[in-house]
């Protein structure tokens, strides 16, 4: 398997809870839809790294904070945000 890969990050993050066997056959399920994606789409694949995962969970808990000061602001509340 080659390392600093997205899929190789995610093995090695499943193997610790899952097993082995569990893990192949989870990763085999990611495989299919990214090979499903691709096609359905027309697009070559892109190797998104190793923190891929740790990135994006990280973006979409700075789009809930944002949402969540939005919706406190439009609800006559003032925000104040703490370093």
């Amino acid at each position: 398997m080659t390392r600093n890969t997205r899929l190789s990050a995610r093995y090695w993050s499943w193997v610790k809870r899952l097993g082995k066997k569990k893990t192949l056959v989870a990763l085999g399920h990611t495989l299919l839809r990214i090979v499903y994606h691709l096609l359905l789409h027309r697009r070559p694949y892109q190797e998104l790294g190793p923190d891929y995962l740790d990135r994006h969970r990280a973006e979409r808990q700075l789009r809930k904070q944002s949402q969540m000061i939005k919706q406190l602001e439009e609800s006559g509340f003032s925000v104040t945000k703490l370093a």
